[in-house]
């Protein structure tokens, strides 16, 4: 009789171990086709287990093939015939581009906390993870994130005001659909490129605003019929712009000259504030209802995860209830849950604080690097105290293509501003950005 030792210890129902046990066994050889299996009783008695668990594993069996039932008989191995050929593979040209923005290092992510909190979250908390959440996401996650917003960016929201995404490109979409192609957007002038593809996607208008030393240019935004405008005042990408606050209150008096006008703050890295203390957001001093609020866990935790939201203000609330509260949460509850705990429990600025070190050091020997090379003599650094990357403007003659080439030579990963720009054939900036 064939037997086998089962870990309780282990995550999957004992009748999944047994059945890829038995699957095993049977693909190898070492239970041969025709081949009778234990009784379900006598096989549940051996192996100290409910017949019900031995049942479930050997319908599982029978489903897929690997055993059949005969009445009054029991059961018996099924005849595996695999094939004798080599699967046909065709070669896929490989991609290797990644998004620099959006890296963060393996060993820089807590996976042995992560682990034992979503173990925990697995034993405790299973009928809530089994519960759909509102289509804002699970209170306790909204809730956490409202706190941790009070603490650290002096944002006063409450958790009604907080919907989960997942990733900002899905919020980029839900924005879409609640103000309509009727509403002209404004981007920022160089930008990161998906925003203005998605809302392009949409068939909403786009128009792309200059930035200038200190954000947006103000003289051309007042000059053009726009909306909404989407922009990141703490930190721009790609040229490392901090929006003054002169500037953050003009923008804020220019959306209330028009109940139709809001400002989208992608607040995307405000964590990695690397000196001096962090800028406060616009939305902390939006008193009439105007900003929107996004951020993601995908900068701050991995890539991989995820996991973003944004905050709207309480007078679009209930339009966006009406009009799109039929959407289900898009986010799987386990990483809502695992979250809210690694939020509440300290973890999140704990390891917020590891990175902020862990940066600071990859920026300091990127500069120590830089007074190696001739090269890098009389050029402006910029952007440097917050984010994950910043600007050198470089006094060559040099092309930029060939610029570029020549520091890629020296081992740098860098890339050029001018490809930030929606229209082609940019100018040479002589501007290199820089990735920590």
């Amino acid at each position: 009789m064939i037997s086998y030792e089962l870990d309780n210890t282990r995550s999957e129902p004992l009748y999944v171990q047994i059945y890829e046990k038995i699957k095993c066994d049977i693909e190898l050889g070492e239970i041969k086709s025709g081949e009778k299996l234990p009784s379900k009783r006598a096989f549940a008695a051996q192996l100290g287990i409910s017949v019900i668990t031995v049942e479930n594993a050997y319908n599982q069996l029978v489903c897929e093939g690997y055993i059949r039932s005969v009445p009054k008989k029991g059961y018996f191995a099924r005849t595996i015939e695999k094939s004798a050929h080599k699967p046909v593979t065709k070669e896929l040209p490989i991609d290797t581009q990644t998004d620099e923005n959006s890296v963060t290092e393996n060993e820089l992510f807590p996976f042995t906390v992560w682990a034992k909190l979503m173990r925990e979250e697995l034993s405790g908390n299973q009928r809530k993870l089994l519960t759909k959440p509102p289509f804002e996401g699970v209170y306790e996650l909204r809730s956490a994130i409202a706190e941790h917003l009070k603490r650290f960016r002096n944002i006063s929201v409450t958790p009604d005001q907080i919907i989960i995404g997942a990733g900002t490109e899905y919020l980029y979409m839900l924005i879409n659909l609640l103000f309509g192609n009727n509403y002209i957007f404004g981007v920022e002038e160089p930008g990161y490129s998906k925003i203005a593809d998605i809302y392009a996607n949409y068939n909403i208008k786009c128009e792309h605003i200059p930035m200038s030393d200190d954000g947006v240019d103000m003289d051309y935004l007042k000059s053009i019929k726009t909306d909404i405008v989407h922009i990141s005042p703490s930190h721009h990408f790609p040229t490392g712009v901090i929006t003054s606050i002169g500037k953050r209150y003009a923008l804020l008096e220019w959306a209330v000259q028009s109940p139709d006008r809001y400002i989208i703050e992608d607040d995307y890295d405000s964590e990695f504030r690397l000196s001096g203390k962090p800028v406060p957001s616009l939305f902390s001093i939006d008193v009439m209802d105007k900003v929107i609020y996004m951020n993601t866990f995908s900068k701050s935790l991995s890539s991989t995860i995820r996991i973003s939201y944004m905050i709207l203000p309480a007078t679009l609330l209930e339009k966006f209830r009406k009009k799109l509260g039929f959407y289900s949460c898009p986010v799987s509850t386990f990483e809502q849950y695992t979250l809210a705990r690694f939020i509440d429990e300290g973890y999140f600025e704990k390891h917020i604080n590891r990175m902020r070190v862990h940066y600071k050091k990859c920026r300091n020997h990127l500069f120590e690097q830089m007074k190696k090379f001739d090269i890098f003599k009389n050029a402006e650094i910029s952007g440097e105290n917050a984010g994950l990357h910043c600007t050198v403007k470089f006094d060559t003659v040099l092309s930029d293509n060939k610029l570029l080439e020549e520091i890629t030579n020296l081992g740098f990963k860098a890339s050029l501003i001018k490809k930030y720009y929606h229209k082609k054939n940019q100018p040479d900036y002589h501007t290199l950005i820089f990735f920590y």
